[in-house]
């Protein structure tokens, strides 16, 4: 428990920033009233911060990025942390690449009341990897020549356009091209604009100086000076807003911004790669998309091809996620059936629904083997469904709910659906005509 002593010293009273700088790790004090007090420089480092950006700064706005009251006693991390140094899932604001941390919570009583002493320790999980231990996971042909694509842009300044369905791996790929590129010393910092609303991207990409809106109670900077000297990630750029677009291009042009609220251009150093999974060249045509920011975000596209269309880095991706899962790495190598099963379907939700599956199976095998029936595909109606593979030899009778549960796994696909229940084509349409389903 740590204690804090406010009586002065009449010989030499040291300034709370001068007690803090006591402590050797990254390490910060907020007041009873969730405001920080003081912070060490080890953490301005570890934030990339100043102490003017930190003073006064309250609880919602140091874990969650933008300004607002407490969460409360249920939801502040201040509150329900433990005392155990643990990864909080926050995102420090402006902080290096916005990285998770690992934040170890203390709580103590002053002559002026509580204070919450934090010890903050980069997550290392979530630190910078090495560009061979970033490398992606797969040999396939279409993955093999991402990589070459990405390998040969990353070293120039050029600005990079990720396509790419959904869940196919953007950010991962972004990451590769950043630890690939001159820049990987530096912070690598994503925004996702499909979960921000048009003044919170502008304030979270420039910034805002104090007073420029309600609730802006002091000066924060943005992502692109967060991201200096290192890379800034865009991911959906095609739901930017049409006001935000045309800043966004001002800023690629003249590499400089300037914060909402303020007079003064800041100049900024930060690599942009943008991601979408829209079409922007179809978006142009409708106007929803600037002709002129996207030519210029497009100088150098990187198609990342789905799932489906690498099947053969299917095995080597399910068993990548079960080496993150909660006791997965039990279940190393993968049995031949479960092996079947996973290439076998097709993956609308593509890396992201694979790694999900094997999350899902790795907690459902728990300390037994990892077998079929824990292999669980999402239905279009969002409900999981286990399909498992026939045994050589057997004899399937179809159920309707089994029918309907295999086409729902497969996508309709009625070949694969027949493989799954262990029948041919001909009599998976017989099935059809008997439980009246239309594929």
């Amino acid at each position: 428990m740590l204690t804090l002593n406010n009586r002065p010293n009449p010989a030499a009273a040291p300034t709370l920033d001068q007690v803090v700088e006591l402590i050797p790790d990254a390490f910060v004090i907020f007041d009873g009233d969730h405001r920080l007090l003081a912070a060490n420089a080890a953490a301005l480092r570890c934030l990339s911060l100043s102490r003017e950006d930190l003073r006064g700064m309250g609880c919602h706005e140091f874990f969650q990025g933008v300004p607002g009251g407490c969460a409360g006693e249920g939801g502040c991390p201040l509150v329900t942390a433990g005392s155990a140094m643990e990864p909080l899932p926050v995102q420090i604001p402006g902080g290096r690449g916005r990285r998770r941390l690992s934040v170890r919570i203390s709580r103590g009583r002053g002559e002026h009341g509580d204070f919450f002493g934090l010890l903050l320790h980069p997550d290392p999980e979530a630190a910078p990897a090495s560009p061979e231990g970033a490398r992606l996971v797969g040999q396939s042909l279409p993955m093999l020549e991402l990589m070459r694509m990405v390998e040969r842009v990353a070293p120039t300044s050029a600005t990079v356009l990720l396509l790419g369905e959904s869940g196919v791996g953007k950010e991962r790929v972004a990451d590769y091209l950043h630890h690939c590129s001159g820049r990987a010393q530096g912070p690598l910092v994503v925004v996702d604009c499909s979960t921000l609303g048009e003044q919170i991207i502008e304030a979270e990409l420039f910034g805002y100086e104090k007073g420029a809106f309600t609730g802006a109670d002091r000066r924060k900077v943005g992502l692109f000076e967060a991201a200096q000297g290192g890379t800034l990630f865009i991911d959906e750029v095609g739901e930017l807003p049409l006001s935000m677009q045309s800043k966004l291009l001002r800023v690629l042009e003249t590499s400089r911004i300037r914060r909402v609220g303020g007079t003064d251009y800041i100049p900024v150093d930060a690599r942009v790669v943008a991601a979408t999974h829209r079409d922007l060249a179809a978006m142009v045509a409708q106007g929803g998309f600037r002709e002129d920011l996207y030519y210029r975000l497009s100088a150098f596209p990187v198609f990342i091809p789905p799932l489906r269309e690498r099947r053969e880095d299917v095995i080597a991706l399910a068993e990548h996620f079960l080496r993150q899962a909660d006791g997965g790495a039990l279940h190393l190598p993968l049995s031949v059936p479960v092996a079947d099963l996973l290439v076998s379907y097709h993956y609308p939700g593509n890396v992201r629904e694979l790694k999900n599956i094997m999350t899902r199976a790795a907690i459902l095998a728990g300390t037994g083997p990892l077998l079929p029936e824990h292999i669980a595909f999402q239905s279009q109606a969002g409900e999981a469904v286990s399909v498992a593979s026939p045994r050589r030899g057997s004899r399937s009778v179809c159920t309707e709910a089994g029918v309907r549960a295999a086409l729902a796994a497969t996508g309709g696909h009625r070949a694969e659906a027949a493989r799954h229940l262990g029948v041919s084509e001909r009599t998976l349409y017989r099935y059809l005509e008997k439980f009246q389903i239309r594929v």
